[in-house]
Formats: structure tokens, sequence, C-alpha cells
């Protein structure tokens, strides 16, 4: 079983400059963006890290290419890492997505796993992929580095029992700042 784990988000994007909802849009990293992700793999370098998950889109990708050439670990591309699929709120910000959808975004944002967006993925759905996801890299590495997008990374935070399910929305995850968690182990389902 690992000794750490250590989660990035990926670096800035034009849509999280603007605080829009990605979802699974295949979106490149900002010049910024680029940069974020090269200090975060030089942060990381030196630390031990094993292996590296990441999400399929492009803006993980970049971010865990930089930190596995940093580290010397070896890629691996997770499916089960892409982000939530926010299905008809993707490019919209808060805003624009509650104008959309009314009650029933506002809804999900009070309840995040008790409601869901018709058309969009069940936050425990996602949770039940990002567990296995972390599991197995868990249970493969000394310290494994994931990175993927801030909605999937506080499922992964919420498996670890580092996050309560209700308090998904409270915790930010800056762009390419690692989060290191000792000794990682995952909650009963």
């Amino acid at each position: 079983m690992a000794r750490a784990v250590t989660l990035v988000r990926h670096g800035q994007t034009e849509s999280s400059k603007g605080m829009i909802y990605s979802g699974r849009r295949d979106i490149p990293l900002t010049e910024l963006g680029r940069e974020q992700a090269r200090r975060a793999a030089e942060q990381l370098a030196g630390c031990g890290i094993d292996a590296v998950y990441t999400s399929p889109l492009i803006r993980a990708r970049d971010t865990a290419e930089a930190i596995a050439e940093a580290t010397g670990a070896a890629l691996t591309v997770e499916p089960r890492l892409i982000e939530v699929d926010y299905g008809a709120f993707e490019g919209l910000d808060r805003p624009a997505a509650r104008a959309k959808l009314g009650g029933a975004f506002v809804d999900w944002r009070a309840d995040p796993f008790g409601k869901t967006i018709p058309g969009s993925e069940p936050l425990a759905a996602a949770l039940e992929r990002a567990r296995a996801a972390t599991a197995d890299a868990l249970a493969a590495h000394d310290h494994p580095v994931l990175v993927a997008h801030q909605g999937i990374l506080r499922i992964v935070l919420i498996a670890l029992g580092e996050l309560a399910p209700q308090d998904y929305f409270t915790k930010g995850l800056q762009e390419a700042e690692p989060v290191v968690i000792e000794a990682p182990a995952l909650v009963p389902a």
C-alpha cells in the first residue's frame, strides 16, 4: 500500500480562468497553465514519486507529462480520472448554469450527492470510478501522483476520507498545486 499520494489539478485553461465548467471538453493549458505545470513538476522532483496517473484530457495530460519528466516516473493515462460530465452546463459559468437550469442547478449545488441534473453524471457514479482508480494506484505504487480536474479530485478526496460529501463545493483545489496525503487509505463505500 502507498505511503503517500499526491493530487494535482491541471494548470490554468481559458475556462478555469473564467470559472467555467469545462467537464469533458478538451481544452488546452494557457501559457500560465504550462508554467504552473512546470513549477509543480519542479516541486515534485526528488519527492520519491514512482508513478503518474492522468486524466485523458489534454489539460491534465500536459500537466502530468511535465511531472513524469521531472520525476522520472512512468505516466499512465487513466480514463477513470476524467472530469465529471456536467452535461447541459458544460461551457457555462455558475450564473449562466443557474439561469439555464434553474432550480435543478440550485438543488444540485445544495445537495451534490443527493440531487442530479438530468443529462449530467451523478456524483455517486463518479465516486465509484474515482475510488477504483485511486485503489489501483495505491495498491501498485509507493507514492503515485493523480493529475486530473477539480471536480473528480474533490471526489478522490471524499474516497480517501479527506472531505465529506456534503462539503464537495467547499474545497477549492488550486491549479497545479500538489496536495500530498500521507498514509492514504480509502474509506468504506
